[in-house]
């Protein structure tokens, strides 16, 4: 699997990101079965209090997918090369959100926001090993498109 995309201020327009995934809506030969807009953060493989926050706009395509111009990739392998950030686990944690948007996104007492928050203790809870800091990374997912609430949240996970 490999996550396709591209970061940058000028994303935060929302003609632009909508531009950037009509790009890679024209890639349809390489795209994955999970065909969505996504938000991808991490940190570099290091803790969220010393390594900068990346947030990368783009879509989970097929392995080795070729890259376009101005765009980065990172790449997903299902076991740990023992080393800090990229290439990332594969293995990840998926939960999907309704009710009222402003809640689900409420930042206010939580560590991320309320989605980052249910599903990261969802998975502690039930025993799910989180790949901090080295391979850890999360993605909030926009089930109806980029220009929308997102409604969905990845979280990485270890075997």
């Amino acid at each position: 699997m490999r996550f396709i995309g591209r970061e940058g201020r000028d994303l935060s327009n929302i003609e632009t990101r909508q531009e950037l995934f009509r790009m890679l809506d024209a890639m349809s030969e390489y795209q994955s079965d999970f065909n969505y807009d996504v938000l991808f953060m991490h940190h570099d493989g290091l803790g969220v209090d010393v390594g900068q926050w990346h947030g990368v706009w783009g879509r989970f395509m097929m392995a080795d997918t070729p890259m376009p111009n101005g765009f980065l990739y990172f790449d997903f392998v299902s076991a740990s090369n023992g080393k800090a950030g990229p290439p990332y686990l594969s293995q990840f944690v998926y939960a999907t959100f309704s009710g009222d948007m402003d809640a689900m996104h409420k930042r206010e007492g939580y560590d991320g926001d309320a989605m980052y928050d249910a599903t990261r203790n969802t998975m502690l809870g039930a025993g799910i090993k989180i790949p901090y800091p080295n391979k850890y990374w999360t993605a909030e997912v926009f089930l109806d498109g980029c220009d929308k609430y997102s409604t969905a949240y990845m979280f990485s996970a270890e075997r």
